[in-house]
């Protein structure tokens, strides 16, 4: 996925468009990534209806949570897929009754992870990002992170099957695939909810039997939940040609 961000803006002035700038949005990568200015946020707690105010909040709050959710449940949330940016963030202005407007995306040149984010929003802003106490690293992030990496330079990565067959219809993305060994890899992490690990596993099996020349690897992350150990014991006893590998291992190649 390409990368971006968008200045969010509080419109001041509906009659001359005057803005202020208040936090700054960044998708793909390791995001999505958001920022707030508390500065700009205590302005206009200054110059605005108490009622105003409140609803700018909310709203901040409500992109905050879809954010947080994305990033720990890997959720798919279109507003942070560049194709369909602008029109997803046209309609969370349009619920402010344009009070709140985004900027146009802008195209990141470099790797989208925490650290490019605080530099960027501090760039912008001249306010450092607040550490928050150390989660663990979900592991989507972190296998985006590696299959993305020099290690895999030979392989096509987040390609469509689509692409890969003409008659195809399916536009499920594969992370990895390697065309001149007919290898693909996927990763799954077997701790996620119930809905995100059917959809994973789903998306596996569409894999598979459109690519039934292609040896399919699963690379995942040791289970912790009791669900998720049952959910990968049941995996490994269907009927599908599969092979699995813990992330784990694959690290550890040269």
């Amino acid at each position: 996925m390409e990368s971006f961000y968008s200045i969010i803006y509080y419109k001041t002035n509906p009659l001359t468009d005057e803005l202020v700038s208040i936090g700054i949005l960044a998708g793909g990568g390791e995001g999505p990534f958001m920022f707030v200015s508390d500065a700009r946020l205590d302005l206009l707690k200054k110059t605005l209806h108490p009622n105003t105010f409140l609803s700018v909040r909310r709203h901040l709050k409500f992109l905050l949570e879809k954010v947080n959710k994305h990033r720990n449940e890997e959720g798919g949330i279109l507003l942070f897929d560049p194709i369909f940016s602008v029109e997803q963030m046209e309609s969370l202005a349009k619920k402010t009754k344009g009070a709140m407007v985004y900027s146009q995306p802008t195209t990141i040149n470099e790797w989208l992870d925490e650290k490019f984010f605080k530099n960027l929003s501090n760039a912008f802003f001249g306010e450092n990002i607040k550490s928050k106490s150390k989660k663990k690293k979900v592991f989507h992030l972190k296998w985006k992170a590696f299959y993305n990496s020099t290690k895999f330079l030979d392989w096509e990565r987040d390609i469509a099957i689509s692409n890969l067959i003409d008659s195809s219809p399916l536009n499920i993305k594969i992370d990895l695939v390697n065309l001149s060994k007919k290898e693909v890899i996927k990763g799954i992490d077997f701790d996620l909810s119930e809905t995100s690990l059917n959809r994973k596993l789903y998306e596996l099996e569409l894999i598979a039997n459109a690519l039934p020349d292609y040896q399919v690897k699963v690379v995942y992350p040791t289970p912790k939940k009791n669900t998720g150990k049952s959910a990968f014991d049941t995996l490994q006893k269907k009927e599908i040609a599969l092979q699995f590998e813990k992330f784990s291992e694959l690290k550890k190649m040269n």
